[in-house]
């Protein structure tokens, strides 16, 4: 396993073109602010990104399986007084 090679903001915005590079080549980086927080740059593995029906699925499913949803007393009054005003 190859270790992350830990950088700070000033070596990153010295050096994008080669970090990105060097990302895109499979090495995985640590930006540290000010010797403290940081983040990551690691390289893309599209393929472990799931597709957006595996994303949906719960949705979808969901949706199905909707009980059935009962008429909203306040929409049905609005659709009343509005339907009221134009007999006037």
């Amino acid at each position: 396993m190859q270790t992350m090679q830990e950088i700070t903001t000033k070596h990153l915005h010295d050096a994008t073109g080669k970090v990105v590079r060097a990302a895109l080549g499979g090495k995985s980086f640590r930006v540290t602010l000010e010797g403290g927080r940081g983040v990551l740059i690691v390289p893309d593995n599209s393929e472990a990104d799931a597709s957006w029906a595996e994303i949906m699925k719960p949705v979808y499913a969901a949706r199905e399986n909707r009980k059935e949803v009962r008429p909203n007393p306040i929409l049905a009054e609005r659709k009343k007084r509005n339907y009221a005003t134009n007999l006037r």
